[in-house]
């Protein structure tokens, strides 16, 4: 990326914007080339002349502690003027660079591959799809590679989440051995034999309501390796209630709640697969909340939990976020997200996203692995 002044002086943007990068990590931030591909991508997509869209852009992903803004601001304001950013001493040497490896907070996986880019020959650093993109895909998912080995846990987790929800008693009732009202419409029959006294007095109780959920779970590129555990909790909870609507989202949402009541997990994900073509895409949270507050608007009741199952990583609007969060959760029972990075070494919901929805959920809970959702039917009681 080239950028030119009124005075015909001819920048090289990209070497630039590396350079700081690694000017910060010289500082101490903890930044990767992973962090530097991040920036140019989202730097792609905003404008270039607005400082305070740059700033905010650079900041929300290259820092990950509150004690880095004084010393990101003070070098941003030199980056932005295009003065000399110098290097640290104790990181001269590319030595260091390898060496420091080790603390990086991100670690690559097999789903991050460079694209095809032939602009991009020459450049330091090639674009790696991690973090948020606001890129929308139409490429199906390979679903084939799921694996189903821990579903028997996840089932009993699922079992006690809903019998967790089910205490608000119905209207409905069924008869219990000692607990509950007389049944004395029960007891003139069971007594018929011996002449119409009241031999036996059978009781009877409300069944408890069963609960309705509404469960949203982000697919994209950066959920790509949290996707399949999610996935197979929400078809065990499929299979303990048939009052959830489930929804699948990336740059746009789909209803998959039918896909999902399959009666196997792999005839449940060959059907998602099916119907599902934003896979790995971009995350715009907000309008994928948007759609199921207008289009939806009727499985949010009072009775209704709303699960989030997402890591925050968002390109839309925070304000908008904010107010469609505010919307369900006016008009639900509960709303509970679930992070898959909550948990993690030195991480913290410092994402604007995340910062714009947490004052309006009930609880903010980690979904990192198996032994963390054990937790969740505690949460939720």
């Amino acid at each position: 990326m080239i950028i030119q002044n009124s005075e015909q002086t001819t920048y090289d943007f990209t070497a630039h914007l590396t350079h700081f990068c690694r000017v910060l990590r010289s500082h101490g931030l903890l930044i990767s080339p992973q962090e530097t591909a991040d920036v140019m991508r989202a730097l792609s997509a905003v404008d270039m002349m607005d400082r305070g869209r740059v700033y905010w852009s650079l900041r929300a992903l290259l820092l990950s502690r509150r004690d880095e803004i004084p010393i990101y601001d003070s070098l941003f304001e030199r980056f932005w003027n295009f003065e000399e950013l110098p290097l640290r001493p104790h990181i001269e040497s590319d030595d260091d660079l390898v060496g420091g490896a080790k603390e990086f907070r991100r670690t690559p996986s097999f789903a991050m591959m460079p694209e095809e880019d032939e602009s991009a020959q020459n450049t330091l650093v090639q674009m790696l799809r991690t973090g948020a993109s606001s890129r929308a895909t139409m490429t199906p998912p390979d679903l084939s590679v799921l694996r189903a080995d821990e579903l028997s846990e996840l089932s009993t987790i699922a079992a006690r989440m809903i019998r967790a929800m089910a205490s608000r008693p119905g209207r409905r009732r069924k008869r219990h051995p000692r607990k509950g009202i007389p049944d004395l419409r029960g007891a003139m029959r069971l007594n018929l034999s011996s002449g119409g006294d009241a031999v036996v007095l059978p009781r009877k109780r409300r069944v408890p309501r069963t609960p309705r959920l509404l469960v949203m779970l982000d697919v994209s590129g950066s959920m790509e390796r949290h996707v399949q555990l999610l996935l197979q909790l929400v078809f065990a909870v499929t299979q303990h209630t048939k009052r959830v609507e489930t929804f699948v989202f990336s740059t746009s949402a789909t209803r998959v709640t039918r896909e999902m009541s399959a009666p196997s997990f792999s005839e449940a994900l060959t059907r998602v697969g099916s119907v599902v073509r934003h896979w790995s895409g971009g995350t715009r949270i907000g309008e994928a909340l948007a759609h199921v507050n207008t289009r939806h608007e009727h499985v949010l009741t009072r009775y209704t939990t709303v699960l989030m199952l997402s890591d925050g990583w968002d390109t839309g609007e925070s304000e908008r976020l904010s107010e469609e969060v505010q919307r369900m959760r006016r008009r639900a029972h509960r709303f509970v997200w679930l992070n898959p990075l909550l948990g993690s070494d030195d991480y913290q919901p410092l994402t604007r996203s995340l910062q714009a929805a947490l004052p309006h959920i009930d609880y903010h809970a980690s979904a990192r692995d198996v032994e963390s959702l054990k937790r969740l039917p505690a949460l939720l009681r």
